[in-house]
This record gives C-alpha cells, structure tokens and sequence, in this order.
C-alpha cells in the first residue's frame, strides 16, 4: 500500500462513470444500506461467486461452500425478521445453477487445460505521482497447459444472452485494468494476455429453458489498447480525483456529483429510494440516517493471507 495514496478500483472507477451521484454516496460518504439486502440479482450473484471463489481457492466443495453462505444470509435473513420465501426459491436456483456447472466443466473438461496461478490476489499501482493509487482483486490467474498462455478468469452471472455479454465483453475494462496492474508489478516477467469470462446463466435449466446454460469467451487486449487505456484511465481518474478535491473543497454536490438514471437504478442501486429527495427538498438527512450506515466500501479486499496464491 502506499501511505495517504487515495485508494481507487475499477468498480470505483465504474461507478464514477455509471452515475456521479452514486459514487458520491457510495465512496465519497461511504454509505451502506442498514437493511440487508439477500434477494435479488446482487445477492444471488455474489452468493454463487463467492462458493466459485471458494470452490477454487480453498477447495470447498462447491455445493457445500454455497449450502453455507445461503444459510448464513437465511440466518441474517430470520434474525431481520424477514420473509424467506422468495431467498429460498432464488437459493434453489443458485443450488441448480452451481450443480448444472459442475456437469458442464466435467463433460466439457473446462478446467482440465488450466493450470492455476493465484487467487484473489490483490495488486497495485501509484498513479499521479503516488497521490492515487490503482488496486484489484483478482479472481483468479491461470496457465493454459496447452501453450503457456497466462490468463486472467472471472466468473459472471448473466440473466439475458450470452450473445449480449460477448458483444461488448472485448469493451469490459476490468481486464484491461489487471493488466495495467500486473505490467507494473512484473515488469521483465511473463504478463497475461487477456482474460477468460466463464458464464452462468441466472436459469433453472427446466424442460423449457433454453440452453446453453454455461458459455466460456477469451478476450485478449495488445500493447496498443493498453497503451490508450493507460491513457483513458489516467483521463477518468483525473476527473474523479477533481470532483473530490472539489467536495473537500465545500462544492455543492448537485453541481460536480450529479446523477445519471436509468432503468437500471431499481436494482442496481441501493440508493434509489433517496436519490430524488436530494433534490425535491424532502429531508434527505433524516432518511441518511435512518436507512444508511457509514463502512468501508472496500472491505471486500480485506481476505486471509493463506487464500492469496503465488506462482511458483
């Protein structure tokens, strides 16, 4: 870590770009709903994450490692005094998505031909002269057996087509920025060539449902996408840093932190709710305090050191 550097991740960056507004609330206030949040898109989507980080980096079996954090959000669920039927319908699909993954990599021999690395290991870099700097947490690194070809895998739940994600999955910049990570901390050594997406779809796989269930798609970046993303991401950065030297500064919020909608915001936002009564003079202090709390954003990156890998 660097001392006073401003930490920064992509998803920071993403979010910045995505809505002004919510960045403001969510890395700039630092707040976090007081109501969990175990039903929905988000919520299933971290739970089977987080058993495939399992799965993989500690070698849980799969199954068990997401029998458990379901029963723990069920826990938390019951002690909120919470309905638990629709988690328990949304955790069956998890069940079937997972089992339906592990029928697919064995007959496929998806793993077969991938030799790991390390997993969720966190890298960095000093931007603007070390004032900020640029972190990740990276799933998961891999080796192709077939031809040495270093890889980063992330794992994505998807609810619509495959086709959809492959269309723009070359425009993701999350690979983008673990190379930039991974170049500056290896500068002689070997560096990775772009990224592998492994897909589950959000289905039950019913006599209905329309496979495939599970698709896999290699994205690969050269020097001269990196050479102009180091460019864009130092633009990007540079815009965020001002908009926070400006709010240090006492800047009306609505003027530099204002907000984008889209139909997205109902799910993708935990500040939906409240984001309207920032500006229809409703009092949204009083609604701060009661629904939200102050945390750290990223306390996602604080994982035990014996889950970290190394390449030997």
């Amino acid at each position: 870590m660097i001392n006073g550097a401003y930490k920064v991740s992509n998803s920071e960056i993403q979010t910045f770009k995505e809505c002004r507004r919510k960045w403001w609330f969510t890395y700039y206030r630092r707040l976090k709903p007081k109501k969990i949040k175990v039903v929905g898109p988000l919520a299933l989507g971290s739970r089977v994450h987080e058993a495939l980080d399992q799965y993989y980096s500690t070698e849980t079996p799969l199954l068990e490692a997401y029998a458990k954090l379901l029963a723990t959000d069920k826990d938390a669920a019951l002690a909120a005094w919470l309905n638990t039927e629709e988690l328990e319908s949304e955790g069956e699909l998890g069940r079937i998505m997972l089992e339906g993954y592990l029928e697919w990599v064995s007959e496929e021999g998806i793993d077969a031909d991938l030799e790991m690395i390390s997993t969720e290991e966190i890298i960095s870099m000093p931007m603007f002269d070390g004032s900020v700097e640029l972190q990740g947490k990276l799933d998961m690194r891999v080796r192709r057996l077939g031809d040495g070809v270093r890889m980063f895998r992330d794992f994505k739940t998807v609810g619509g087509s495959f086709d959809q994600f492959s269309a723009t999955a070359h425009l993701n910049e999350q690979i983008m920025t673990y190379m930039l990570l991974e170049q500056a901390q290896n500068k002689e050594g070997e560096r990775s060539e772009g990224g592998i997406f492994t897909l589950l779809k959000k289905v039950k796989r019913t006599a209905n449902a329309r496979p495939p269930f599970y698709q896999q798609y290699e994205v690969h970046h050269n020097v001269f996408t990196l050479r102009s993303f180091w460019q864009r991401i130092h633009g990007v950065v540079g815009d965020l840093m001002a908009v926070k030297t400006a709010l240090d500064g006492g800047a009306n919020p609505a003027l530099v932190a204002y907000p984008t909608a889209s139909r997205d915001c109902t799910w993708k936002c935990s500040f939906y709710a409240i984001c309207p009564m920032v500006d229809d003079g409703s009092a949204v202090e009083d609604a701060i305090t009661d629904l939200y709390r102050v945390g750290d954003p990223y306390d996602y990156y604080g994982v035990p050191e014996e889950k970290k890998g190394s390449e030997s």
